[in-house]
């Protein structure tokens, strides 16, 4: 009798504990201290937002990781060497950044396959963080050539408009899910130009994410794990409206 009233407990705490693990999903994202160190420095995290977790899944990016920066004055990327970050139960990546100014700090890890329910799927993560003042170094810096899966900001009244590409061409009926100041959520779809539009009510720090699937594309990583399909994540994080927040 007592063996039944553990099983049964066990199997309320499985019920109860793994529904929460599975809503905690992970994203890559890159941010930016612009107070920190000599110039700011730039934050890697593998975690629901762009802000330090436990970093129980960072070990991938590690390992084959790489973030670098963009600026108005050299255009070209520059690499940036990332080095672990850790606090009481926090672990990220970071980098110093070479020096202050408007700037587009980007990063791309492929993370490896992971098990979703009966499907293996490999996994490539992209991220963008954008430090710019106006209009004119936002169509500078807010492509990033780089990257895959890339969400690119246009300021507009009153708002921003976000186009997504896919390898460079506009991506239609992808997901973009909003968060902003004051509890701002929004989950929207591109249109058939591969755009949305939000408007911008209170300034402060946005974060935007999108994904895109190859339901086709299976084969072996270099691992040697086999994967049944390949989804790429993106991220952008950005202060709105451009030159509001000194």
């Amino acid at each position: 009798m007592c063996n039944q009233r553990l099983t049964r407990s066990f199997s309320a705490v499985v019920l109860l504990f793994f529904p929460v693990m599975a809503a905690q999903a992970h994203y890559l994202w890159v941010d930016v201290d612009p107070d920190d160190g000599k110039h700011g420095t730039a934050n890697l995290y593998f975690e629901e937002g762009p802000a330090p977790g436990d970093g129980g899944y960072l070990d991938p990016f590690v390992e084959r990781g790489r973030m670098w920066v963009r600026t108005l004055e050299t255009g070209d990327p520059a690499d940036l060497e990332m080095t672990e970050a850790t606090a009481p139960k926090k672990r990220w990546l970071q980098a110093p950044l070479p020096q202050s100014t408007s700037r587009s700090v980007e990063s791309y890890g492929k993370f490896g396959v992971y098990r979703y329910g009966e499907t293996d799927v490999l996994l490539h993560y992209y991220a963008k963080c954008l430090q710019v003042a106006d209009h004119d170094e936002l169509h500078e810096l807010g492509r990033a050539e780089e990257l895959e899966l890339d969400i690119v900001p246009h300021d507009v009244s009153g708002g921003v408009e976000l186009t997504v590409l896919w390898r460079g061409e506009p991506a239609p009926d992808r997901p973009v899910s909003v968060r902003g100041p004051g509890g701002l959520k929004q989950n929207l779809k591109t249109d058939e130009d591969g755009r949305v539009e939000i408007a911008v009510e209170k300034p402060g720090r946005y974060t935007f994410r999108t994904s895109v699937e190859e339901p086709d594309k299976s084969g072996v990583d270099d691992d040697g794990k086999e994967y049944d399909l390949t989804r790429h994540h993106s991220t952008l994080v950005i202060e709105l409206p451009l030159g509001a927040i000194e």
